[in-house]
């Protein structure tokens, strides 16, 4: 879980240098979401995750965001979304596809609330908002990678 923390503040590093320009994929919240489907689907182990999410969702906005809180309840409940449907799908029907689907649909709303958060949501936003998104298809992109490669230690 120790990883989780380096993409957090890997992902602050990059945010800090691109501030201005881009607004850096959620690669926090892309890494979360590897870990459930990666791993074992014991929910103590799940319970940790999300709260794992929720914390580096509050210190994302505690240093970022003028809403404490509204990056910690998405990623939670981005992370609760992924888990529930994952476990809720046949062990057979567990997929990369399925993965990035949910994995993507995380990032999008993550994306979303941030650029419905803005002040002035505009054109300038908007492109913010595109960028990141398009930003955010190599990461996902290396994350269905590992997990297609690691298949026989993953539950897929």
């Amino acid at each position: 879980m120790i990883y989780l923390a380096v993409v957090w503040l890997l992902q602050d590093l990059l945010q800090l240098l691109t501030m201005g320009i881009i607004m850096i994929p959620e690669l926090f919240l892309l890494s979360v979401a590897y870990g459930v489907v990666s791993g074992s689907l014991r929910p103590g182990r799940i319970c940790v995750l999300i709260w794992i999410a929720f914390a580096g969702g509050i210190i994302w906005d505690l240093r970022w965001v003028t809403f404490p809180g509204m990056s910690g309840l998405v990623n939670s409940l981005s992370v609760l979304a992924v888990y529930t449907v994952w476990n809720r799908t046949p062990v057979t029907g567990r997929s990369v596809f399925i993965f990035g689907l949910l994995a993507a649909g995380a990032h999008f709303l993550s994306g979303v609330v941030r650029y419905l958060a803005w002040a002035t949501p505009g054109e300038s936003a908007l492109r913010l908002f595109l960028i990141q998104q398009f930003l955010g298809a190599p990461a996902l992109a290396l994350l269905c990678m590992i997990l297609a490669f690691g298949k026989p230690r993953a539950h897929v």
